[in-house]
């Protein structure tokens, strides 16, 4: 029977784990499209996730204290029986769709909480309900181990999403796959259950197990207020860790789509580490280390310079930077969490409930604060603060002489503050944009912050060429767009849109055979494209972010002075509103902007909504997709929509030319027109950092499938750093 017991509970837990994080990147694609692509809408589900967790670990605590072990398992099982009717709901339905003036947050929560939210709640109470099961049933066995192995289960699960799953199954496929699987759990479950029932439950006269580090004293009696309080702030840490880490670094350094995967599964790992064995955790070194890499972080700019060497990062020593401090502020913080843990199973279940609640609120203190009423990334700061202040706490307890008088009551408070300051005023994230040099003045005249990110304009002041002085459009620190500010520059075609880039070519040619051009523009920067417009022209405009558009107009005169004869603009996501529009607006050249930034809308590059596309398309017009990215080699996946649509196509990459303010660009346009294709041929050519030419190189990946709405994976198309 004990062995029956072990197995039962080992399974039923690890595979819980496996579907819990199966399924959070799994309905979270299936809406992503709905809402923009927006990276907010991972931050959303993932508040859902969370407080739904927190849920789950309430019910658990309210379950196992205040029911008998028979109405435990009754009602347990009825859960279980619910929660596997309701999982055939997983895939949401077509008339779920956004009509485009709801709240994003709040329909996104909605959406959830009808597609997977029973399922997940079920999900969510498995944990602390078999460990608390199996410290009941099993006496002098470690149930601790039982959660460092959910972890494996959740570290697996993330990682075989995108490399296993996502791109060898379509959505609904794999929505049909974790259905069975949560059948499947559910029987294994109610098995546990039904065993835990029968068997002789004890109050464990030994609490842990014999390799368990001994407890103090005051840990085997009644949480106090201030136990209860620590099992809430050090969880809360971490997750603040995890989730500011993966917005300042996906925002601010370096953009990219495995970012996410990367910083949770360092999150999941140090769960994994700390409650696995007391022996991985040693306190003190731990925090040294968390310390003196808080202070190398914040000050890699100022520190270098006060011994006359220039800081000079690369992108890949930037990332992990970032991510060695957030893993060894998670690592102090659920080590920590780990040794106050409670010596009586009786508590186990309000242990993990408090853990629960911790992990929520720093996903809503991001989510719901920070986001509202942060004008950029202040909680990075925060978190930085908060782990300097816990890492010399530690300090201060493992090293005597730090409990003297002089110590105690002067310089160990002056010296945490002293270091929060300096950590707080080195990373502030205006700062590297205020920045100037000894050529000109920066500076930062408009900052704000909403559910699609940041923006910001910045002015840059030249001290002997005021004719380079210019405005610039920052969406986090990926530059969407440049004005220079003398008056006979402010209309010049900058960045990536000069004459020679695709879409500079595509424009005029169109412009030369017609003598008024239906022009939508998805994506609209700072409105350079504006500047090929003529007075015959209509230009349709679709931006998703409301701030995008207020920039435009207020801080540069692109938008204000264009020459059209009209010029709309369309609030909201522009695969939703061309999909509304009237079937005959018909449109001479479709351009497709919304690809170079830090979170690329991968449902606008998908099959549907290329036929949305072509639907709204003059029979000789084209499709002129914006494809530079740092991070993603989109040819293949355009290439393959421009195949699928029977179109003819033309590669164009652009070199840097700061002469000209010019950006390196890259460019794929689709069109039937045979003229146009014979005069302007594909030019397929690679670009080193000072824009020299590298000769030839074809940017094709012959197994890269056709995306669609229910098969999208960037697997295969990722650049190397």
């Amino acid at each position: 029977m004990k062995l029956i017991q072990r197995i039962s509970f080992t399974v039923t837990i690890f595979v819980s784990a496996f579907l819990l994080f199966q399924v959070q990147p799994l309905i979270s694609k299936f809406i992503l499209p709905w809402f923009g692509g927006s990276p907010s809408v991972w931050t959303t589900a993932m508040l859902f996730f969370q407080t739904t967790l927190c849920g789950g670990y309430l019910y658990a605590h309210l379950l196992t204290t205040r029911l008998k072990p028979q109405f435990q398992t009754i009602t347990h099982l009825t859960l279980l029986a619910l929660a596997s009717l309701l999982a055939v709901l997983l895939v949401p339905d077509v008339s779920m769709k956004p009509i485009g003036d709801e709240q994003p947050a709040i329909k996104i929560l909605i959406l959830l909480a009808s597609c997977v939210g029973i399922p997940y709640f079920c999900l969510a109470t498995t944990g602390p309900l078999i460990q608390y099961w199996f410290s009941r049933s099993m006496p002098g066995a470690s149930a601790y181990r039982l959660y460092a192995l959910s972890n494996v289960g959740s570290l697996l699960a993330l990682l075989t999403f995108p490399y296993v799953f996502e791109p060898n199954f379509e959505l609904r496929t794999l929505g049909q796959m974790w259905m069975y699987g949560f059948w499947g759990f559910a029987v294994i479950c109610a098995i546990a259950a039904w065993v835990a029932r029968k068997s002789d439950w004890q109050i464990p006269s030994q609490p842990h197990s014999k390799v368990s580090a001994p407890l103090p004293a005051t840990l085997t009696e009644i949480p106090s207020v201030f136990q209860l309080l620590r099992w809430i702030y050090l969880p809360a840490i971490a997750s603040l860790a995890f989730i500011s880490t993966t917005d300042h670094v996906s925002h601010d350094i370096a953009p990219e789509p495995r970012l996410w995967i990367a910083t949770l599964s360092l999150y999941l790992v140090t769960f994994i580490i700390c409650f696995d064995h007391p022996r991985w955790y040693q306190r003190r070194f731990v925090a040294a280390a968390s310390l003196l890499c808080i202070l190398a972080l914040s000050g890699r700019h100022d520190i270098p310079k006060l011994f006359g060497i220039s800081p000079d990062y690369s992108l890949a020593e930037m990332r992990w930077l970032h991510f060695i401090a957030m893993f060894l502020i998670c690592f102090v913080s659920h080590g920590e969490l780990y040794r106050s843990r409670p010596s009586n199973s009786r508590y186990l279940t309000k242990f993990y409930l408090m853990i629960s609640i911790g992990g929520a609120l720093g996903g809503l203190f991001v989510t719901l604060i920070a986001t509202n009423f942060f004008p950029d990334y202040y909680e990075w700061s925060i978190l930085l603060v908060m782990g300097t202040l816990l890492s010399i706490s530690i300090l201060r307890s493992e090293f005597p002489f730090l409990s003297s008088i002089g110590w105690k009551k002067v310089l160990l408070p002056s010296a945490a503050l002293g270091l929060s300051a300096l950590v707080l005023f080195w990373e502030d994230p205006l700062s590297q944009r205020n920045r100037g040099t000894d050529e000109y003045h920066s500076e930062i005249v408009y900052q704000a912050r909403n559910f699609y990110g940041t923006v910001a304009v910045v002015e840059k002041k030249y001290f002997s060429t005021p004719e380079l002085d210019r405005r610039s459009f920052f969406s986090g620190q990926i530059v969407h767009g440049m004005q220079l500010l003398k008056s006979d520059r402010q209309n010049w075609k900058t960045t990536y849109y000069s004459e020679g880039s695709g879409v500079g070519e595509t424009l005029l040619y169109a412009g030369s055979i017609k003598p008024s051009l239906k022009v939508a523009v998805v994506g609209l920067g700072v409105g350079t494209l504006l500047n090929y417009a003529r007075a015959n022209d209509e230009y349709d405009l679709f931006d998703i972010n409301p701030e995008v558009i207020g920039v435009a107009r207020q801080w540069f005169s692109n938008l204000p002075n264009a020459k059209t004869q009209s010029t709309r603009i369309f609030t909201g996501d522009a695969r939703l509103q061309l999909e509304s529009l009237p079937k005959d607006r018909r449109y001479d050249v479709i351009v497709l902007d919304a690809f170079s930034g830090d979170s690329v809308p991968l449902h606008l590059l998908t099959r549907e909504a290329f036929a949305i596309y072509e639907q709204h398309l003059s029979p000789d017009g084209f499709i002129v997709v914006h494809i530079t990215n740092s991070y993603l080699n989109l040819y293949p996946v355009v290439k393959r929509q421009a195949e699928v649509l029977g179109l003819g196509y033309r590669n164009k990459q652009q070199p840097e030319d700061d002469d000209r303010e010019i950006l390196k660009n890259h460019y794929l346009v689709m069109t039937r027109d045979a003229e146009y294709l014979s005069r302007y041929p594909s030019y397929n050519r690679r670009f080193a950092a000072d824009g020299t030419d590298l000769g030839d190189s074809d940017p094709d990946i012959p197994d890269v499938p056709v995306w669609s709405d229910s098969f999208s994976s960037i697997a295969r198309i990722q650049l190397a750093d």
